[in-house]
Parts: structure tokens; sequence; C-alpha cells
């Protein structure tokens, strides 16, 4: 059974509880009361003995103030005890940060979370100025819970010994030491190794020049180790100005920067289908911090496509063919030495090459059937043709379709001048049915040249040509559906792929 406290008892606990400030108090009512006790014993004495009419001048005594006063601060301090308590504020750089009960529950919660920060970071934190602590009254309920110290805490600016990675003269990343950013650069290293696993790694290297400089930071500018290896990897965006010029589009811009037209778009948030000459666009690419150069080699099997034989059938209608034999793909053995940088090749080259197995090639009957033949001479040719016209290849050798395409189109606009693709004897001049205006070319050595689909013809039959010399232009002639060059090669009689032959 719990014995209740008596009120005096109670005073007397709060006593010994409280401090100095409260103590001295306590002597000073206790001293009060006791004064003003004996003065109202008195007058109700002389009260019982008819002698208060003498002495009605106890309301002039100070006893008696003293006593009543001292009763309502016993009340009131009483109740003031009840709710609040000395309490200890939390100051830094003369900023209050947190109310604490004690002074030693702030400094464990500083002790802890200093602590934290530096298992976290592997090495020493502090704070540029101290932490201090001053006594005071609060409220119970006001008073920081453990969990919002930790927080007010642990949001100080704390700092470090830390390491600024340094790529090329501009700052990249902050790490807690040298070691760290070691550790980055080799991690680095070793996923490119993971990537070419199949490869004999030669040397790994960085392009740009790497520095470490040591300097106090924030604790919370320090990267992660991960994020340090993911900006790595995959860069920062920069963006730069771009001023459109004559002919430009959306699409060319950005294919001729690497960009998708929706990046250009995301960049250019007013930016439309119309453009004018001069105006600025915003081009934001993503552009590594560091380029990892890596030389390797390795040891590859390749296909060797098959040839395809034309042969010339008088039974056969011309403009049609047939197939006689199909074409096996041959294999070879290739050791490549290959530069990268990045995920890029920047340059490969063949250290030794080994047939395997030899191609098996295709032959195509083609029908000339109606058509006019040509007996080409065996002379001096060189073998090696040029490029009569600059421009892609838009439909190449081979069938297409159900028609085979005996030769190549090379895209060139309407007028480009037509080169003869090596010296020789001209043949055919002029109109050529399907091929619209026409000039074949003996090389010698069973080796001749068809340009086909010329807008104009510049030499005549029999005549002798150099190899560059201009003989037609580009055209639309005959069976054509927009400007183009035709261009064939004919060895012995048959066609064959141009490819082979142009340098």
């Amino acid at each position: 059974m719990q014995v209740k406290k008596s009120f005096a008892t109670r005073l007397s606990d709060l006593r010994s509880s409280a401090p100095d400030w409260w103590a001295e108090r306590w002597e000073w009512m206790r001293d009060s009361v006791s004064g003003g006790a004996e003065s109202i014993g008195s007058y109700i004495q002389d009260w019982r003995t008819g002698k208060h009419r003498e002495r009605l001048g106890f309301l002039r005594k100070p006893g008696f103030y003293a006593a009543v006063l001292a009763g309502f601060l016993l009340l009131y301090g009483n109740f003031y005890l009840v709710q609040n308590r000395v309490a200890y504020a939390a100051y830094y750089q003369g900023k209050e940060i947190g109310l604490v009960a004690s002074r030693r529950q702030g400094q464990e919660i500083m002790a802890s979370v200093q602590k934290e920060l530096e298992n976290r970071l592997g090495q020493r934190v502090y704070l540029p100025s101290p932490l201090t602590f001053r006594a005071c009254t609060a409220s119970r309920v006001s008073l920081d819970s453990p969990g919002q110290l930790h927080s007010a805490f642990f949001g100080l600016p704390w700092l470090t010994e830390g390491v600024e990675v340094v790529i090329a003269g501009r700052p990249a990343f902050l790490l807690p030491n040298r070691e760290a950013a070691q550790r980055v650069l080799n991690r680095l290293k070793d996923e490119y190794r993971k990537k070419l696993a199949g490869e004999k790694i030669e040397a790994i290297e960085f392009s740009e020049k790497i520095s470490f400089r040591s300097r106090p930071v924030a604790v919370g500018e320090i990267s992660r180790e991960e994020d340090a290896l993911s900006l790595l990897k995959q860069g920062r965006v920069q963006t730069r100005k771009y001023r459109v010029k004559e002919g430009d589009s959306l699409w060319s811009i950005a294919r001729a920067h690497g960009l998708l037209v929706k990046e250009l778009l995301d960049a250019n948030p007013n930016l439309t289908e119309r453009l004018d000459i001069d105006q600025e666009i915003n081009l934001a690419a993503v552009q590594p911090l560091l380029h990892v150069r890596i030389t390797s080699s390795a040891v590859k099997r390749e296909a060797i496509p098959f040839d395809v034989q034309v042969r010339l059938d008088s039974k056969l209608r011309r403009g049609s063919a047939k197939v006689v034999r199909d074409g096996e793909e041959g294999q070879k053995e290739v050791v490549y030495r290959f530069v990268r940088e990045n995920d890029r090749i920047v340059s490969q080259q063949v250290l030794a090459s080994r047939v395997l197995k030899e191609p098996v090639p295709k032959i195509v009957a083609q029908g000339t059937a109606g058509g006019r033949l040509y007996a080409f001479s065996r002379g001096s040719g060189s073998g090696v043709l040029s490029w009569p016209v600059g421009g892609g290849i838009t439909s190449g050798y081979g069938y297409r379709g159900g028609e085979f395409h005996s030769g190549i189109d090379i895209a060139a606009g309407a007028g480009v001048a037509v080169h003869a693709a090596a010296g020789g004897r001209v043949v055919e001049a002029g109109w050529g049915g399907g091929y619209g205006r026409t000039v074949v070319i003996d090389h010698g050595n069973g080796l001749a040249t068809r340009y086909a689909h010329l807008s104009r013809v510049d030499v005549s039959t029999g005549e002798t040509v150099s190899k560059g010399e201009v003989i037609g232009a580009v055209g639309s002639s005959g069976r054509a559906t927009g400007p183009h060059l035709h261009f064939e090669v004919m060895s012995n009689g048959g066609s064959v792929n141009p490819l082979n032959y142009l340098r």
C-alpha cells in the first residue's frame, strides 16, 4: 500500500531536489512563514482573551504581510514546478538549435551523431565551432525528443579532410580520401575489363590528366563511391549554342550533333519546325568527364561472302536471270587489334588472317536474247576502279525483289559530272533502251564498265578515255524513277559486284 505524502513532505522533497536559487527562496519563505505564524497565533490569543481591541495594530506588522506573501509564493511555486523544469538550450554559433533535459543527454546525442558520420566516411569529422549548452527553465512539453535532437545535430556544418578529384583541370567530385578516389578509378577500369572479357587487354589508360587536391570540405558534399563511378560512366549534360544556317531542319541539326529531335525540343521548349536563319538554339548533350582508352587484341571468326558469277545465256530473254548454283559462305580467322575510347572503336588493325573454308560462288545465268553482245579485249587493264561519282549507294548488286540488279545505283543530283572509272576504249555511247543514255568502256583484261541513265553523253564510240575523264552527266533517262547513276562492272562478259573493284 502506497503511503500518501503530506504537503510538508512534498515541499521538503522539492527543496532537496531544487537548485540553489530555489533553496535560497525556500529559506526566505520558511522564515517569513514562521514570523507570520507567530503574529497570527498572538492575534488569535488576544481575540480569545478580549485583548484584540487593544491590539488592532497587527495589520501594521510586517510579519502578517510576509506570511500572506509567503503563502502565495509557496502555492505558485508548487504549481510552476509541476508544469516546468530546469533544462538546457543547445547553441551553435549563437543560434539555439534545441532543448535537452540535461547537458549530459545533449553531449551523448552529439557524440552519437559524430560517430555515425565518422563510421560512414571512415575518418574524423569535426565542427568549425563548439556546441554549447546553457541552463534555463522550460515547459516539459517544449523539450525536443532524442530523434529531433539527432536530426538537428546531424544538420550542423560538419567538416572533414576530403579529396577533390580534378579531371583535365576541372573539379569533378569530392571523396573522403585518396584511397577512395583511386578505388573509383580502378573500378572504372575493371568494368571495361569485364565488358571485354573475350579479348586480351594490352593497356587501359585515361586520356585526360587526373589529379587529387586535399582540402577541408563539408561532409554533405562528399560523394559516395557508387555515385562518383556512375558520374564517370554517364557524364554530365552540357549545353552550347548553335546558330541556324540555310537548309537546316530540326532533323538535320539533331543528326549532325548526335541527338534525337525530342532531345532538341526538350532543350528548347519554344522551338517549332519553322526555323529562321541565324536563330540561336540550345544543343544539350551528355559529355563524358573521362575518356578511357583501351587497347586490346582478339581472334574472331568471320564469314567470307561468296561472289556472284553471271554467265550470259542466249537462250534466256534479255533482263531475265536464273540461278544455276547457290553460293556458300566461306570462313576465316582474323586477329584484330582494337583501340577503343570508352565504348567506341576508334582504330581497328588486322594483325593476321587465315582462311578456314573457301567460299563457293553463286552462279547466275543472265539472258541476252534480243540484246547486244560485246567482245571485250584482254589487254593490260589494272583491275582497280575509281568511283565515277561521289554519293551513297541507294541500291546494291544482286536480287532486288524477283529481279536481278546487275550493278549498283549511286545517288547524285541531275547534271553532276560522271567520270571514267578507269582508262579504256568507248564501245558504246548513246541510247541503250531501259538503260537510257549509256556509255560502256572496255578497260582491257576482260574488264568493262557501264554508266547508265545519263542526262547527256560527252564521248563517242571508238574514243579512248583516261581515268577520271568526264564522259557524261547524271540523269534519269530510260527506266529510272529519279536522277542517279547506274554503274555496272563486267568481267569476261558477265556482270560482277562493282564493290569488289572500286577503291
